[in-house]
């Protein structure tokens, strides 16, 4: 942690205090008690917890009584329709009101910088307004649409995703987004080596993040790293380029009809994505070959994974809390019977110890919520990622500096230094003592304000 002096308050008034915080190092691990200066947004300085503190020195002082200080939570995997649904009006007062909402879905639970998973272009005046600084509300990355190739299946494209028919057309794409101020493009699992090599060669000559959701095998994840691809989505995407899909009738839902009431094709059955991925583990089974050196692939190239787990492990009783199927033929599985249920946190189990695994092998984890009730499922994220065997100290590092450096801000964001911005989270009981109390009531900031203060 970068400490410094308390800087000379001569003529100088902080703007806030937090006095005796027990603030957070996420990249060593260690806490240390100490005053926190902020001044303009941003940390200015720290002392000693026993220099004392008087209202000479800030406009606010909060006295933090010991309690935990970390930095702000990062949610590297946002879709707006996640809390404002697919039809959306493009005046001012509604996107006003909409990042109101936005806001009240992060704020209160420490997620303080939000990345877009990849949105409709329709709504991209909404996109760029989110992008504009505020301490009201949390710092937003849009993307623009995912990026696929010309279709070759009769799904049709997503609201989120562009179709980009050639490379000469991924680079265009690039571009606008670019001009738009986007920072970071997504490119998703139906785009074509041709165009996902154009796409990620532009981006980086541009100094654009790109991160992929790369399964289903169009584009090998050997060849998306050896193309260049440093972020990848959802760990189950990891067990799709283990598995030997030609084993399988169905290589986007893996038909294993021998352990559930209905067969389990094209997406018709009741839960059966969510089914289906678990039992995708169950077949790949612990120490698998191919999953072994897929871990040391992602490692050796330094490539980062953001496992969004809760969003399975909700499905099937495993969360704290747990938000209504969306899609029937989607993700409705109350009507597994107890055996079903348990072979599918079977494979949940088995798909944790390899997150774990990656973890332990130096492979950098990030959060991402891509669901509903986000700011409540960054922190089912955090729970899970450490109930699979997660040190609460390293989640923490996973939810904020991992975060950061996924979307390129680690050098405004993601730690407790002086110079980085003020986006804090101190939390009433100590999550590193006791990983409920993460869910325990927490004083939120944002750029030096106190949220709903």
């Amino acid at each position: 942690m970068a400490l410094s002096g308390l800087m000379s308050c001569t003529n100088n008034v902080y703007d806030l205090v937090i006095t005796d915080a027990n603030v957070l190092d996420v990249r060593s691990g260690e806490t240390r008690l100490q005053h926190v200066f902020v001044k303009d947004g941003k940390i200015a300085a720290f002392s000693p917890a026993s220099k004392r503190v008087t209202t000479k020195d800030a406009t606010k002082i909060i006295k933090a009584d010991g309690q935990l200080l970390t930095p702000g939570l990062v949610d590297v995997h946002f879709h707006t329709s996640e809390i404002l649904g697919k039809k959306l009006s493009a005046d001012a007062d509604s996107i006003a009101l909409y990042r109101h909402k936005f806001s009240e879905s992060y704020l209160p639970y420490g997620v303080t910088t939000v990345r877009s998973g990849g949105d409709s272009e329709q709504y991209i005046p909404m996109l760029q307004k989110w992008q504009e600084q505020s301490p009201a509300h949390p710092d937003f990355l849009a993307v623009g649409a995912a990026l696929v190739s010309t279709p070759q299946d009769p799904r049709p494209v997503y609201a989120g995703h562009v179709v980009v028919n050639n490379p000469e057309e991924a680079n265009a794409k690039i571009d606008q987004y670019h001009k738009l101020g986007f920072t970071n493009t997504k490119l998703y699992w139906r785009l074509r080596e041709p165009e996902f090599a154009a796409a990620i060669s532009r981006a980086k000559e541009l100094g654009i993040q790109p991160f992929g959701h790369v399964d289903y095998k169009v584009l090998p994840l050997d060849k998306a790293i050896a193309l260049g691809l440093k972020n990848i989505e959802h760990a189950y995407t990891i067990g799709v380029a283990a598995i030997d899909s030609s084993k399988y009738e169905y290589i986007n839902s893996w038909a294993f009809v021998d352990h559930y009431p209905k067969a389990i094709k094209n997406n018709v059955v009741d839960g059966s994505f969510f089914i289906s991925r678990m039992e995708l583990f169950n077949q790949l089974g612990p120490d698998q070959p191919r999953m072994m050196e897929l871990i040391q692939l992602l490692k050796e190239n330094q490539v980062s994974v953001t496992p969004t787990i809760h969003l399975f492990a909700q499905r099937f009783g495993l969360t704290y809390f747990t938000t209504p199927a969306k899609l029937p033929a989607y993700d409705y599985t109350e009507y597994l019977t107890a055996e079903e249920r348990n072979r599918c946190r079977q494979g949940y189990a088995i798909m944790g110890q390899y997150i774990k695994l990656m973890h332990e092998a130096g492979v950098q984890l990030n959060l991402g919520t891509d669901w509903d009730d986000p700011g409540k499922a960054a922190l089912s994220e955090m729970l899970e990622l450490n109930d699979i065997g997660i040190p609460m100290v390293d989640v923490f590092k996973i939810a904020t500096l991992n975060g950061a450096k996924a979307i390129g801000r680690a050098d405004t964001i993601g730690t407790v230094e002086v110079g980085k911005r003020a986006n804090l989270v101190l939390f009433s009981a100590n999550p590193l003592d006791k990983s409920e109390n993460l869910l325990k009531a927490k004083t939120v900031i944002k750029d030096g304000v106190v949220y709903r203060d």
